[in-house]
């Protein structure tokens, strides 16, 4: 009797469980319009950020790596993005670039641009202010999304993510409608050249910290997950690989293990053990939404904190000045919690009353079978 149950409940935790048949669970997941997983995602990765920026933790390694937020952010990125666009080209045969565009920009610009224009007038008519010049220096490179390619301090050094994410939209969506066939090579190749920087190649160049430490590289990754899953019989391989109830604490706990590397400098085959660990906790969480991990990234705080991400990562950083004048301290747990509460509570304000406005409009250019459009960071 024991022996029974205790194999029973290792079938239930270890062994995935694909549905009647392969086909049909496939066909569930290609059909499915959301991803109720990746919003928790969303959330953690948020508060990591927010965390970084008000807490430190000398002795435990990974507590101040909180900036890994940002390349989970990204893997997501690039597999909704390409999800869409996959399910597009397979119901429409191609893909819409002018409506990609413009969900982009109904999505992204608005809340983006008003958050320049805040930091902006705040340092024209406060020139005396401790990063007035910086984001009077910096403010042509974010208004042209290109602070990724200079090195950007004060409150717009954020920026650098929004950029990576732009270059990408233009560039990745052309590639996936005018070379189909030719996309797994590309992406391949791409994802080994904006690697190499991680490694000290490309010296010359004098490369800003986002080519050295980051890259593209987790953007690919979440876009190579996508086009493995859109296939019946890569989303076979993943599904067995991932497809188990217990595989997301698996997964969750490799992230953390990469992000305690012990050396003072994360990069190399340590920052891409981290984009990689990322990337199998993105791929165990969407095969199988009905995981052990579900749980803790469907309450609904989570959820809701996902969903205005986007807004907590652009104002978090102004909120947390604010933040600080009226509690009187820059680091420690009543400052994360305070930035942390009062940047949702900013963002959610803009969600609903000005970017919502924004956001009615997609209606009209979302194909129906697209997968949520709600991307990284947006």
């Amino acid at each position: 009797m024991i022996s029974r149950r205790l194999n029973s409940l290792a079938r239930f935790l270890f062994v995935p469980d694909i549905g009647i048949t392969d086909k049909e669970y496939f066909t569930g997941f290609a059909n499915r319009k959301s991803f109720g997983s990746l919003d928790g995602l969303r959330a953690i990765a948020i508060l990591a950020v927010v965390w970084h920026h008000t807490m430190r933790v000398p002795d435990w390694k990974i507590a101040t790596r909180g900036f890994l937020g940002v390349e989970l952010f990204f893997v997501i990125s690039g597999f909704l993005i390409m999800t869409i666009m996959l399910r597009e080209q397979r119901r429409t045969g191609s893909i819409s670039l002018h409506k990609f565009y413009i969900r982009r920009f109904l999505r992204i610009f608005p809340p983006y641009y008003l958050m320049l224009f805040v930091i902006g007038t705040v340092a024209f008519f406060n020139p005396a202010g401790a990063t007035s010049e910086a984001v009077k220096r910096d403010l042509p490179y974010a208004l042209l999304y290109l602070t990724n390619f200079v090195t950007v301090n004060g409150l717009l050094a954020i920026t650098w993510s929004l950029s990576a994410e732009e270059q990408f939209y233009i560039v990745v969506p052309t590639v996936a409608k005018y070379a189909r066939r030719a996309l797994p090579f590309l992406l391949l190749i791409a994802y080994i050249l904006v690697s190499l920087p991680l490694f000290g190649f490309f010296p010359a160049l004098r490369l800003t910290a986002f080519f050295r430490e980051v890259t593209f590289g987790p953007i690919l990754l979440g876009v190579i997950l996508a086009y493995v899953l859109d296939d019946p019989r890569g989303f076979w391989c993943v599904s067995r690989l991932a497809g188990w109830r217990f595989a997301p604490f698996v997964t969750l706990g490799l992230v953390f293990a990469a992000a305690s590397y012990p050396a003072g400098e994360l990069s190399g085959w340590p920052r891409l053990a981290v984009h990689w660990a990322m990337l199998a906790l993105v791929a165990s969480c969407i095969v199988r939404e009905e995981n052990l991990l579900a749980p803790l990234l469907s309450p609904w705080p989570m959820q809701r904190i996902g969903v205005v991400s986007y807004g907590i990562y652009l104002y978090h950083e102004l909120t947390m000045h604010f933040v600080g004048k009226v509690t009187g301290t820059t680091q420690g747990v009543v400052m994360f919690a305070g930035t942390a509460l009062a940047t949702w509570a900013v963002a959610e304000v803009s969600y609903r009353l000005f970017e919502s406005r924004f956001l009615s409009l997609k209606a009209r250019y979302v194909s129906q079978t697209a997968a949520d459009n709600r991307s990284v960071i947006g």
